[in-house]
């Protein structure tokens, strides 16, 4: 199972829109993938899920965001770049925000990126404090969900907050509640990506 963190890419740059609704948005001026990536480094260790040993990397991802113009704000959009990904590798999708449909598509040989919301009010996100995307990779027999985070440091899933949400597994693999999921995404219109081969 591979596994990207978008840490490593601090020399790849990813510039993302810096206008968007009569706003300028400077930071995307700068950004690279490890500060803007993590939905590139989902889409790859996704798909490397259902077509192991595929050679689309992280600047390949970079690039059709890119080509497609999702390349918005502080990241990368996935209501224009998702149904793109599914298209090129001849993949079925699903945008929902049901925890039991991204179950369903673990059982059935799927793979999801989740949207994560991060911090709010009474709530501490626990894959990220912000908007941030994570690929979802399996369910463990206990019903514990594997999630790869591209954002993963030592020590992250020991913060206040966070602590006794995730086990790590292999080093790498995040194993948490569905409901930890469900709230994580809480915020966002679509909370699941779902992906399957035809």
């Amino acid at each position: 199972m591979r596994y990207l963190c978008q840490f490593d890419y601090r020399d790849i740059p990813y510039r993302t829109r810096t206008e968007m609704d009569g706003a300028m948005y400077e930071y995307g001026l700068t950004s690279t993938v490890a500060s803007s990536g993590c939905g590139l480094c989902s889409a790859v260790m996704m798909l490397d899920r259902l077509i192991p040993n595929s050679d689309f990397g992280p600047v390949d991802a970079r690039d059709f965001s890119y080509e497609l113009g999702a390349n918005h704000r502080k990241g990368t959009d996935y209501k224009i770049f998702a149904p793109a990904l599914a298209e090129r590798f001849g993949l079925q999708l699903e945008m929902t925000s049901d925890i039991d449909r991204l179950k369903y598509c673990l059982r059935t040989g799927g793979a999801a990126v989740a949207h994560i919301s991060g911090n709010r009010e009474g709530y501490t996100g626990v894959f990220s404090k912000g908007g941030h995307y994570v690929a979802v990779v399996g369910e463990e027999e206990d019903g514990r969900i594997a999630v790869l985070d591209p954002s993963f440091k030592e020590g992250k899933y020991e913060e206040e907050g966070r602590q006794g949400k995730v086990e790590l597994k292999n080093g790498v693999i995040a194993l948490c509640a569905p409901e930890t999921l469900v709230e994580d995404t809480a915020n966002r219109t679509t909370s699941f990506y779902l992906f399957w081969r035809r």
